[in-house]
């Protein structure tokens, strides 16, 4: 084990309290407790990560920059992810298809199965999707917890889109289908998932 690098812990500390300041249900609370009382239990191992963007992130210095002008915790939370931003390797969802939405989003780990601090039983990362773009929809065994730091809408199921706005938190229950879409400005968010009872293969956001 090691220390916990301090940018991870700032990320970590602001996203925890953006949940509690975000007017979260009850369930996405709870789920949240658990995802960071157990990042408090040990600290994972610090690994090196090859940074690699991917074109879509040309999209990421605005959407950080608007996000950090948001009062409150949503600003704090903004500038801890773009102090990690630099380290991070930006991806594709595994299985993403169709080229709007594989030229349209990336997602990268902050902590977790590949990310800066390696663990197994949390998963702590970042999603962004380039304006007019649609990230479809998926679902995973385990429970999710977003924070949102851009505009955009969120959907489960069939049911109708909503827009949380940026210190807004939307809460995934386990193997709900879900999708989310931005506007005509990219859509950011932070997303937290519990995976130490689940594969974590399966837990791709």
């Amino acid at each position: 084990m090691s220390l916990r690098s301090s940018d991870i812990a700032a990320v970590l500390t602001a996203a925890e309290a953006s949940v509690h300041a975000g007017g979260g249900s009850a369930a996405a609370l709870a789920a949240a407790d658990r995802i960071f009382t157990g990042s408090r239990t040990g600290s994972g191992l610090s690994v090196s990560v090859d940074p690699a963007r991917l074109p879509v992130c040309r999209y990421f210095d605005a959407a950080i920059a608007r996000a950090g002008a948001h009062p409150g915790i949503s600003g704090r939370l903004a500038e801890a992810v773009a102090a990690v931003e630099p380290r991070l390797n930006w991806r594709t969802r595994p299985g993403a298809q169709g080229a709007a939405f594989l030229e349209g989003h990336a997602n990268a780990i902050i902590v977790g199965p590949g990310g800066l601090e390696e663990r197994n039983d949390i998963l702590i990362g970042v999603s962004l999707v380039a304006p007019g773009t649609l990230y479809p929809d998926h679902h995973h065994p385990p429970e999710e917890v977003y924070v949102v730091l851009s505009d955009g809408e969120w959907r489960q199921g069939t049911g109708p889109w909503h827009a949380p706005g940026t210190g807004g938190i939307v809460y995934n229950p386990p193997n709900i289908v879900h999708a989310m879409r931005s506007g005509q400005d990219p859509l950011l968010a932070l997303w937290c998932l519990w995976i130490a009872s689940n594969d974590a293969a399966l837990a791709a956001p």
